[in-house]
């Protein structure tokens, strides 16, 4: 039983830190913006697969201390939170999903130049210090979590720009009871260079990143990654973009080749993915705006039956009824290299709205639908750790399973240096998909229900 837990938590792993589409807008405004002012701007854990207030929040900084050319934002976000399914068990396997109180501590800061001129430096650092309330196995998830970035552009405003950037992130998961948690360490560190003349209507990307994961007890997992990137864009109307984006990775796992989990079919793959698009984004009127892309993946995997070769793609219109009120509604289809099958390709609706109160709150409503396909994976030749599994079987070789995630957020701004937010998630795990030996049958699927409250201080 406990071998199979274990396969399963890696097969699950995928929908830990599954991808979350975003437009070029929340990339700026959401997770990497070091002007967040409250919990709902850190995206997809909070408001959803867009972010918090897409479309109506300011650039201009909302509060700081001035140094200079630079502004130092302080913050301190205090929440308290309680989930109906802390381990995120499945009953089927027989065991009771534990209601757990958690306290997260979040102290934070950002430094950047919001008026540059021949260099843009932005800093920003978050800690999350998790503290669980209850049993032994509870507890033994108290940890610290964050994520940090610094980034420089050198020559921002000039026919010709630089960019280097470093992030590092680590994020707290646990799944199932028996294995504690999936706590991952992510670092990436990148530079971009940029040429973009005629007043930046036209602009040139090519980017490389390395990227590494380690993780705290799953270290089969740990994966290194060199990603390539290259982007044109075309700005023909001031709000109006069409573009064209490849991305090339080398990906491998640091485990040896020659482990007996290795030889198992499907069982840690490197690849080398293949994306490449072709799209539209950007205001048609003063209301709607389309984001389109439509492009070819291929997961390219260095032994597996098959390969994920594919159309990938993205369509997602957005309407603003007034100032104060916005609505994105997508689909996506797309893939993402995963440990068990080697791939994973879903089909994506969601949608999102943002609704501004008075001056004081933004709510914001969420839901996203996964239908998700693995590659092939056999467990029948596995061993862990030179001792095997006996006979296992798996319910299908392609797994398939549904992910809905549902939430809304209730943020407050009290004042310029105080706020509320308080929220609701649900996430559920869709799944008839099942590991079988002679001592057990072994489920994959959960329900989890999440409400939580926030006092947000920022100077």
């Amino acid at each position: 039983m406990r071998h199979l837990l274990k396969w399963l938590t890696l097969a699950c792993f995928g929908l830990a830190f599954s991808p979350t589409l975003v437009n070029a807008q929340h990339f700026e405004q959401g997770l990497q913006d070091p002007r967040l002012i409250s919990p709902a701007g850190l995206g997809p854990s909070y408001s959803g697969l867009n972010g918090a207030g897409v479309g109506l929040l300011s650039r201009k900084p909302l509060y700081g201390v001035e140094a200079g050319d630079f502004i130092l934002q302080p913050r301190f976000f205090l929440e308290g939170s309680f989930r109906t399914n802390f381990f995120r068990i499945d009953e089927r396997n027989g065991g009771t999903p534990e209601g757990v109180f958690t306290l997260h501590v979040r102290p934070g800061v950002a430094f950047f130049n919001p008026q540059y001129d021949k260099i843009a430096l932005s800093l920003a650092l978050d800690v999350n210090a998790f503290l669980p309330f209850g049993e032994q196995a509870v507890t033994d998830q108290t940890t610290v979590g964050g994520k940090a970035r610094v980034g420089v552009a050198l020559f921002p405003k000039s026919a010709f720009t630089i960019t280097l950037y470093d992030e590092f992130e680590r994020s707290l998961w646990m799944r199932p009871q028996i294995f504690q948690n999936a706590n991952r360490n992510r670092n990436e560190v990148g530079v971009d260079l940029s040429l973009h003349p005629g007043g930046k209507a036209l602009d040139f990307t090519l980017g490389y990143a390395y990227e590494l994961q380690r993780f705290d007890d799953l270290n089969e997992l740990d994966t290194d990654a060199h990603k390539f990137r290259g982007l044109f864009s075309w700005r023909f109307y001031p709000m109006t973009y069409a573009f064209l984006e490849g991305e090339f990775r080398t990906f491998e796992y640091r485990r040896e080749a020659t482990d007996p989990e290795v030889s198992a079919v499907g069982n840690y793959v490197p690849g080398t993915p293949l994306k490449v698009y072709a799209g539209l984004s950007g205001y048609i009127t003063e209301r709607f705006a389309l984001l389109v892309r439509a492009g070819y993946g291929n997961s390219l995997l260095e032994r597996a039956p098959d390969d994920f070769s594919s159309f990938i793609g993205q369509l997602q219109l957005s309407y603003r009824f007034s100032a104060k009120t916005v609505l994105h509604a997508g689909i996506a289809r797309d893939f993402e290299m995963a440990p068990l099958g080697g791939y994973m390709d879903y089909i994506r609706p969601y949608a999102t709205f943002t609704q501004r109160i008075g001056e004081i709150a933004d709510l914001n409503i969420d839901f996203s639908y996964d239908i998700r396909s693995y590659g092939e994976w056999d467990p029948s030749s596995v061993g862990l750790g030179g001792a095997p599994l006996g006979t296992v079987t798996a319910s299908s070789a392609n797994r398939e399973e549904n992910y809905l995630r549902v939430g809304a957020v209730l943020d407050f701004h009290v004042s310029r240096i105080f706020g509320v937010t308080a929220g609701y998630r649900f996430d559920s795990l869709i799944s008839d998909y099942t590991l079988q030996n002679a001592q057990a049958t072994t489920f994959t699927g959960y329900d989890d229900h999440r409400i939580f409250a926030s006092l947000n201080l920022r100077y």
